[in-house]
């Protein structure tokens, strides 16, 4: 850890590959929801054991690399497929809605019980997925395809209440295939800016966000196996380094928003929040009481 104010701060340096620490940050079986809720609530983030079923996950992986080539099997297309800058072979894949184009990938999101895990965590009456994202990150050594420190929450603004990203391990995701970065207690900070997804350099000297003094960066890098996942409060910082890994990294950001949500006017973004397929409601239990098991 060290500590970042608004002044100039001095970079630790990293450990090899520049890697960051991965140490506190331990994968969680799904029935310690107790510690799950405690983690999310402390750090801003928490990592499962695998949730969801390995024949589900390993479908949608098949599917992953068929949408991105421009496939479908529904009749949709994903509505947008952005890349990282320059005219070289793309790196990084990013496919927005890709469940648009897929039943694969529509029967992973709606499965039961990784919900009711979830509902759990984050004390919920009702979970709607509201957006989904692919990410694909191609082997690549050099920063290029980097994800640069951000949150979610900006890039929503028109939610009020509590959304949260459930990013889902299509694939084993190890301390060397561009794991995800977080920083630890960072949620707390509450918004502090829209940042650009595609910076590349992740040198926390460098993020441009208004850092209160006396903040510390505990950054911490999480692996995640086929079938867990890292689940994030929509504050929490967090960003993802090179791929060094001879293979893809495969993974879905799902936007999920909870019964204590409210969407503000009519935006285009979650104009199909009433269509069962492209935003289902995957947890409601209206009667649940706060801080009871899930059913």
């Amino acid at each position: 850890m060290f500590n970042l104010g608004s002044s100039a701060v001095e970079r630790p340096p990293l450990k090899d590959k520049d890697t960051v620490s991965e140490e506190d940050v331990t994968v969680v079986s799904g029935t310690d929801s107790d510690t799950l809720r405690q983690r999310y609530a402390g750090d801003g983030f928490c990592v499962t054991a695998p949730l969801f079923h390995p024949e589900a996950v390993a479908a949608a992986l098949d599917a992953a690399e068929l949408v991105a080539a421009g496939g479908t099997d529904t009749g949709m297309m994903p509505r947008l497929h952005e890349r990282e800058a320059g005219e070289a072979p793309q790196r990084l894949v990013k496919i927005a809605e890709p469940h648009n184009a897929s039943n694969a990938i529509r029967r992973l999101l709606r499965s039961p019980e990784p919900w009711r895990v979830i509902a759990e965590i984050v004390d919920a009456r009702m979970l709607q997925i509201w957006a989904v994202d692919l990410f694909i990150k191609r082997p690549e050594p050099s920063a290029r395809a980097n994800i640069g420190w951000h949150q979610d929450g900006p890039f929503a603004p028109y939610w009020h209440g509590n959304i949260f990203t459930v990013w889902l391990a299509l694939a084993d995701v190890s301390v060397d295939s561009s794991p995800l970065r977080y920083v630890r207690g960072s949620h707390r900070l509450g918004p502090i800016g829209k940042a650009d997804l595609f910076r590349t350099d992740l040198d926390p000297a460098c993020t441009g966000f208004p850092m209160p003094d006396g903040f510390e960066w505990d950054e911490v890098a999480v692996t995640v196996p086929a079938g867990g996942i890292a689940m994030h409060h929509r504050d929490t910082l967090h960003a993802s380094g090179p791929n060094r890994t001879s293979s893809s990294r495969y993974s879905l950001a799902i936007r999920v928003r909870t019964d204590r949500c409210q969407v503000e006017g009519n935006p285009i973004q979650v104009a199909h929040l009433s269509d069962p397929d492209l935003a289902p409601v995957v947890y409601d239990q209206p009667d649940r009481v706060p801080g009871s098991a899930a059913r």
